[in-house]
């Protein structure tokens, strides 16, 4: 392969990420942390009970996640969704300007892919750039 191929394997890829981001799914839950129980239609989740005169007992609280955890929550999986869309893109801008200059080694790539790896690039995009970058070492 060429590198003129892998850049504009590589520059599809990034462009493809930049114009639909919401092309990528990612599914987070918010969990109460803490006693949580589960009651039937009306039913308790929790019971506790305190044996003995003024003894403090087992105090439980269960409750759904307030609308400001789950905004808490959401602005911080957003948050890392960005840091991680501009890590990914940061690499792949890294990958191309080492092609563009022509300077890029195996030893680079290998160390491109493995950083790629760490992130939520998924995987078929990985092994993707994974075989271009592999095609441009082998004789």
């Amino acid at each position: 392969m060429k590198n003129s191929d892998a850049i504009k394997i590589l520059e599809a890829i990034l462009t493809s990420m930049r114009q639909k981001p919401n092309q990528f799914n990612f599914n987070y839950t918010v969990t109460a942390v803490g006693a949580v129980g589960v009651g039937g239609t009306g039913g308790h989740g929790i019971v506790a009970i305190a044996n003995g005169p003024g003894s403090v007992g087992f105090t439980a609280s269960a409750s759904a996640p307030t609308q400001y955890q789950i905004q808490a929550a959401e602005q911080y999986a957003n948050k890392e969704m960005n840091a991680q869309f501009s890590k990914i893109q940061t690499l792949l801008e890294s990958i191309l300007g080492e092609l563009e200059a022509n300077t890029l080694n195996r030893m680079k790539a290998d160390s491109f892919l493995s950083q790629l790896k760490g992130t939520w690039l998924p995987n078929v995009l990985s092994s993707v750039i994974s075989t271009v970058l592999s095609g441009l070492f082998e004789s």
